[in-house]
């Protein structure tokens, strides 16, 4: 089984890769401009088939809040990420070197209907995709303006939480490699 992570972005009514936004970023800037207002979707790819690419939230939020749960996981909570602006929330149930992963309607503590119903995934693979998804916003960012990342809350605290997951997933790694 193949797990990517991606994140698209909004510009007009069309949802483009991080990836692309990046490649095209002249073109784009003035839709980038208030940045903590631009609405996105984390994307699960699972052997080529993506979900959850339709609902939208406030990016540089869901995308913290996502990697904010790394050092949580990757210490052996069951976590949960809830969109702000739709019913829908990601959970991660720890699993020894695997991480459940599944994608629902719902709130954070009942299920109403499986968007993804819970895969599992290797944490090596769930840590180092959501690292570098939240590290390809966070350059998308950098490149809008690099004193964001000091003047606005929302890229401060992505920042902070890419530092704290990286940190995280050293000491995992460094700690299972004895």
């Amino acid at each position: 089984m193949k797990f990517e992570l991606d994140t698209k972005i909004i510009i007009g009514d069309a949802p483009l890769a991080v990836t692309a936004v990046h490649s095209q970023f002249d073109e784009h800037r003035a839709a980038l401009a208030d940045i903590s207002t631009v609405l996105g979707s984390i994307v699960v790819r699972i052997d080529g088939t993506e979900y959850a690419a339709d609902l939208r939230d406030p990016i540089v939020r869901l995308v913290d809040q996502w990697v904010r749960k790394i050092p949580w996981v990757v210490g052996g909570d069951t976590e949960a990420v809830a969109y702000r602006n739709s019913e829908h929330c990601y959970a991660f149930v720890p699993a020894g070197d695997a991480v459940e992963l599944s994608h629902f309607a719902g709130s954070e503590s009942e299920v109403e209907e499986y968007i993804l119903d819970p895969i599992t995934v290797r944490l090596d693979a769930f840590a180092t995709q959501s690292l570098g998804m939240g590290e390809r916003v966070l350059e998308l960012i950098k490149k809008l303006d690099a004193t964001l990342v000091a003047t606005n809350e929302d890229c401060r605290d992505l920042a902070a939480s890419l530092e704290e997951g990286r940190k995280a997933w050293r000491e995992y790694q460094l700690h299972n490699r004895r």
